[in-house]
C-alpha cells in the first residue's frame, strides 16, 4: 500500500508543478491556491509512505516521478523541445526509479 502511496505522491507533485507552470508566478489566484494545495498532498502523502518505506528510496522514486512526469507534461501540453539526448536522460531517470523500486 505505502507503494501506491508513493506513486500517487509523485502525480501530485507532477500536477504541483503544472499548477505552478499555470499560475504564471502566483499571479493567477486560481492555479496558486491549486498550487499550494497540490505541493501540500504531494508532501502529505510522501510522509505517510516514507513512514513504511526507506527514506532514500521514497524520496528518490517520489522526485523522479515528478522529475520524469513533469518533462513528459511539457514536452506535450507545453510544447517544450523534444530531442534524443531529453528522451535518453529521461530514460535514465525512469531505470533509476525502477531499479530502486526492484533492489531498493
Amino acid at each position: 500500500m505505502s507503494w501506491i502511496i508513493l506513486i500517487i505522491a509523485g502525480l501530485f507533485e507532477v500536477a504541483f508543478v503544472i499548477m505552478m507552470k499555470l499560475s504564471e508566478g502566483f499571479r493567477n489566484k486560481k492555479y496558486t491556491v491549486l498550487t499550494v494545495l497540490t505541493a501540500a498532498l504531494s508532501f502529505f502523502l510522501l510522509s505517510v509512505a516514507i513512514k513504511d518505506l526507506p527514506v532514500g528510496t521514497g524520496y528518490a522514486v517520489w522526485a523522479g516521478i515528478g522529475a520524469a512526469g513533469s518533462v513528459l507534461i511539457g514536452m506535450v501540453f507545453f510544447r517544450e523541445k523534444r530531442s534524443a539526448l531529453k528522451f535518453l536522460f529521461l530514460s535514465f531517470i525512469i531505470a533509476g526509479v525502477t531499479g530502486l523500486k526492484l533492489f531498493g
